[in-house]
């Protein structure tokens, strides 16, 4: 197949195309540390090692494949990467080719999910950090879940608003730091400046500052990556049941005698323990006691309404409209003082944290040196991968069992 874009390439993967970059590449010098993390991972979501032992794997939008390679050598029967980026196939070669240990030759498909189409189902299908909640990428959600065969499981992350909030502010803040007409390069260079000190506070990221700066700040579709839960459940929730998440925010207290037919109501549990713990997704360095949805629906609500500020400032950006900018930027400080206001009564430190967050963003022109010098807010960034694992029931229609959802 030829590498000339779809006529679905736009979004992401046209970003990437035009850019010729697949800015998802992992430090894998040491592989069995590498191995290491996605074990640890897989083996939280419910699917240790034997899970993928003689099993029928599908990832969609792999990147760079390098994440792959774990499930490889786990020695799958047939392991299909469906991934329309030249780019990120070349990578995907490179990974494989450099791969020394024993692994199952995985089969590439350069295609869209939504061309892709198979009669076949899997007994794992994996996703990351590629869906977002707009409703053409919901429609792609359930084409996914449809590949998942009966006592099958289906790996995707979900990225809620509150651990997403953190980003939608660097994601602005990178938009007022560099003008459209600038150069990719020069962005790139900027960029890293700025923020290079709040990522060198990760101490275990390994993805380069470059491709994080790539994916996250100059992509001009990232604000799209938005997932709640809620919108997942409603989606594939009456197919699927979920299994697992990592982190793990969900306890289920409930005697297994019981989850029969309408009490199973696995979805329904795991939103309820989403919404209690919205406080732990804001920063990824701390935990906070649950506490009632209805206590931090407010949260919920401001972060909701900042990004779909965010949003709203970005096109006013794009479409030269500087008296709707200046308007929404006057919207979105006030929305940021409205967070830290809520978030006192839980936390001061945090407070503070998005409180100097604001002063940055109240000054007529941020510098480069008033976001790299950014002393509380710079460590600040939310649980905004979150994985989940699910399962379609085994059953003549493959529905989840009545009773058990959207949540």
């Amino acid at each position: 197949m030829s590498d000339a874009p779809h006529p679905e390439s736009k979004g992401h993967l046209g970003y990437y195309i035009e850019h010729g970059i697949s800015p998802v590449t992992y430090r894998t010098d040491d592989i069995g540390a590498h191995f290491d993390r996605r074990d640890s991972l897989y083996r939280s979501l419910g699917l240790p090692p034997i899970a993928f032992k003689g099993a029928d794997v599908l990832e969609v939008a792999p990147g760079s494949g390098q994440n792959s390679l774990y499930v490889a050598a786990c020695a799958p029967a047939s392991l299909t990467l469906v991934e329309p980026n030249p780019t990120g196939r070349r990578d995907i070669a490179a990974a494989y080719a450099n791969l020394q240990v024993a692994h199952t030759a995985p089969v590439l498909i350069a295609e869209t999910l939504q061309r892709f189409e198979s009669e076949r189902r899997f007994d794992i299908v994996i996703c990351e950090n590629w869906l977002g909640g707009r409703p053409n990428e919901l429609n792609l959600l359930a084409k996914l879940a449809g590949f998942v065969a009966p006592g099958g499981a289906l790996v995707i992350t979900t990225v809620p608003l509150a651990g997403f909030f953190p980003n939608i502010m660097r994601k602005l803040l990178a938009l007022r730091l560099v003008p459209a007409d600038m150069s990719f390069e020069r962005k790139t260079s900027v960029l890293i400046e700025a923020f290079g000190p709040h990522l060198s506070t990760i101490k275990e990221m390994t993805r380069s500052h470059r491709d994080w700066v790539h994916d996250c700040l100059i992509n001009p579709h990232y604000l799209n990556v938005s997932l709640p839960l809620e919108l997942v459940l409603r989606t594939i929730g009456t197919e699927l049941e979920s299994m697992a998440t990592f982190p793990r925010f969900a306890t289920d207290w409930r005697w297994f005698k019981a989850l029969s037919g309408q009490n199973r109501r696995f979805n329904e549990t795991l939103l309820d323990a989403a919404g209690r713990n919205t406080l732990s997704f804001i920063d990824y360095r701390r935990t906070f006691p649950e506490r009632p949805s209805a206590e931090n629906a407010p949260l919920e609500a401001a972060f909701a309404a900042i990004h779909q500020l965010a949003l709203d400032w970005q096109a006013a950006v794009e479409g030269g409209d500087q008296l709707r900018r200046d308007q929404l930027t006057n919207r979105i400080g006030r929305q940021i003082g409205e967070i830290a206001r809520l978030l006192a009564t839980a936390d001061h430190e945090l407070a503070a944290a998005i409180h100097e967050l604001g002063a940055i963003w109240a000054l007529p022109a941020p510098a480069i040196a008033d976001v790299n010098g950014m002393k509380l807010f710079n460590g600040v960034f939310g649980r905004e991968s979150v994985y989940v694992s699910f399962t379609r029931p085994r059953s003549e229609d493959g529905k989840a069992p009545s009773g058990d959802s959207n949540g």
